[in-house]
């Protein structure tokens, strides 16, 4: 790279810059300098959050400024985050926090980001159950995504805002509309759930909490939350009790905050889960390799299932690969059976708010006149494989 540059500088130097010895010497010092702040501003990493301003939003913001992977923290929110980001920028680590407020400023914000997340959500909306967090949350997403999609659509696009299982299809078919829709860089944060999982079978397993991996696929409420214990590592053998216990802890781990907080839910634990998957996906980005989390993300590894959380590997260009469903034993196959229609109804919902509607199901044998017509290629596409 140094000779190809070096050689750029000596075509210039010898046909446009006739220059004397002495000011020879300050020019290649100038020039260098500009490749090398060029070739800096080109693997910047800047990581950008919306909805900064609240208590999970300064509590990741806190976590991912002492990372040494990140070089611009970017925060925003509607209410003021002047007087945070200079706080922030006291903490003596090299990442540089920048502040915007404000609709008309999120344009700026996202601006050369390489990996947003969305945190924003109408106020006291993390106090009402997911189903109805869809209802005040909906429209504040999609004004997110319109701005997104102008601004900075290659970057990696991280929607923690619930419910997740609805806002991230509301928020790819958004993308959809704008061109800019791709299914690698769109991810459903369900971190949290891994997180508790981990914990709550770290403590039957006797193991501390840092040395157990649970993988926790399907979605992100109560109903959708799978744990699959039976490919925890290490391997370890739980009784039935055990893992209904740790099922039914991880899933109904919300309600549960709620009723010891009642005016908030679990900030602390949501920052701490949401900045390991952010940590991981920077990482994933600049080139580390075997980096696997799981999210929620376009799917096709079921027809009727559009996104599904499960483990991915991340790389230089969002998911490498989607390692799909772990193998499951009868009792998560049965809870996964059981999770299939509520993802279904979540999904319609997200799909429904951004206009879009599934073409009615067809049956090219149907005689009906009044019955749907088939595509010319329905039969193709009831067979195709992702």
């Amino acid at each position: 790279m140094d000779k190809y540059v070096l050689k750029i500088y000596r075509t210039y130097q010898n046909y446009y810059f006739p220059l004397s010895k002495m000011n020879q010497g300050l020019y290649k010092l100038n020039f260098f300098h500009t490749v090398r702040q060029c070739s800096m501003m080109k693997n910047k990493m800047k990581v950008t959050v919306v909805g900064a301003a609240g208590k999970t939003g300064q509590s990741l913001c806190l976590m991912l400024k002492q990372s040494p992977l990140i070089d611009e923290l970017c925060v925003h929110d509607l209410r003021p985050t002047q007087g945070f980001a200079a706080e922030l920028n006291h903490v003596d680590t090299n990442c540089k926090v920048t502040a915007f407020s404000g609709k008309d400023a999120l344009g700026a914000a996202l601006e050369n980001s390489r990996i947003v997340i969305v945190l924003a959500a109408s106020k006291d909306a993390e106090l009402l159950t997911f189903e109805d967090m869809f209802k005040p949350n909906a429209p504040i997403i999609k004004e997110i995504i319109a701005v997104f999609a102008k601004t900075c659509n290659k970057a990696m696009l991280a929607i923690a805002t619930n419910p997740v299982n609805s806002m991230v299809p509301l928020a790819c078919e958004q993308l959809k509309k704008f061109g800019v829709f791709n299914p690698r860089t769109v991810f459903g944060i369900t971190s949290l759930d891994v997180v508790r999982a981990n914990t709550f079978a770290a403590k039957v397993q006797g193991y501390e909490p840092e040395c157990v991996l649970v993988p926790v696929i399907g979605g992100h409420s109560d109903e959708t939350i799978i744990p699959v214990l039976s490919q925890s590592k290490p391997c370890y053998e739980y009784t039935n009790d055990e893992v209904e216990n740790i099922t039914h802890s991880v899933r109904m781990a919300h309600n549960n905050i709620l009723k010891l907080k009642p005016k908030e839910n679990a900030p602390l634990s949501n920052a701490f889960a949401i900045a390991r998957f952010i940590i991981s996906l920077v990482k994933g980005l600049k080139g580390y390799l075997d980096i696997v989390e799981c999210a929620y993300v376009p799917s096709c590894i079921y027809p009727q299932l559009k996104y599904l959380a499960t483990p991915v590997v991340l790389g230089t260009n969002g998911i490498a690969k989607n390692l799909g469903v772990p193998k499951l034993n009868d009792f998560e196959n049965c809870l996964f059976k059981n999770a299939m229609n509520s993802l279904i109804l979540d999904i319609k919902k997200g799909e429904l708010f951004a206009n879009v509607e599934d073409p009615p199901t067809c049956d090219p044998c149907d005689p009906q006149v009044s019955a749907p017509k088939c595509p010319p290629d329905h039969c193709e596409l009831q067979h195709r494989v992702c």
